[in-house]
């Protein structure tokens, strides 16, 4: 694929804080464009403190559920194995319709869904809902607000809440400290992934710092964070061409 902005990026030191297990795909884009990646994951995606016990049974009951509503791919590839089960199972009689944040959250699930917001945000995902009544169960993380639930309670639904995941923060070594801040540029893909990068580096920051989008800029300059540029939509190469258009700027 040919890029107008494919010369910035060439040469780069550009830092990933994703968990190790989510940065494949991010690497391989950003190495497709020439850039030298530095993995300094500062986040990782653990099972719920009860091991997964409520969420598993909780995905047992689906057929109970109008809706279910899935806000990120990490809550998505825990639901997946579910739906596939209960469609090998033939439990297609009363199955839910499903509603995602995100395109890359729906593909995530497997199973048609309803309803994708675009761009991926709960807020765009609660103001596109249709009103209830009925039962929606919301998969959410751990560090996920209740804005979502809330607002679609509103429009009249009975919302069950559970936690598919847990985000950790992850302690980075000297030397992996030391070369993130000699780094060209900061790729931040979430709120957590900011927090995570104050506890460990302070305000301090290579000279470029991309986010993936409002809510994580919002919550990096809350912390203190200079954010550079906001990709436009919530996806990995809109955020890498954010990058390479504040480079080449």
């Amino acid at each position: 694929m040919n890029h107008p902005m494919s010369d910035a990026l060439d040469g780069r030191s550009v830092v990933i804080t994703r968990s190790a297990s989510q940065n494949a795909s991010l690497r391989m884009l950003l190495e497709a464009r020439g850039a030298a990646v530095i993995e300094v994951p500062l986040i990782a995606i653990e099972e719920p403190e009860d091991d997964g016990r409520d969420r598993d049974e909780m995905l047992q009951r689906l057929h109970e559920f109008d809706w279910v509503v899935v806000t990120s791919t990490n809550g998505a590839d825990r639901v997946a194995p579910f739906v596939s089960a209960a469609h090998a199972a033939g439990d297609n009689e009363h199955f839910p319709q499903f509603a995602a944040v995100g395109e890359a959250t729906a593909q995530s699930l497997q199973t048609n869904v309803r309803l994708v917001a675009e761009p991926a945000r709960a807020s765009v995902l609660a103001g596109q809902f249709p009103d209830g009544p009925g039962s929606v169960l919301v998969v959410q993380g751990n560090l996920a607000d209740d804005e979502l639930p809330a607002a679609l309670g509103a429009k009249g639904w009975s919302v069950t809440k559970v936690v598919a995941y847990r985000t950790v923060q992850l302690r980075p070594t000297p030397e992996m400290m030391e070369t993130a801040l000699r780094s060209d540029v900061l790729l931040l893909a979430s709120g957590s992934a900011a927090t995570a990068w104050v506890d460990a580096f302070g305000v301090t920051t290579p000279p470029v710092v991309a986010s993936i989008g409002p809510s994580t800029t919002k919550v990096a300059e809350r912390l203190g964070i200079a954010v550079t540029t906001t990709a436009t939509e919530q996806s990995l190469g809109a955020l890498i061409e954010a990058a390479a258009n504040s480079i080449g700027a």
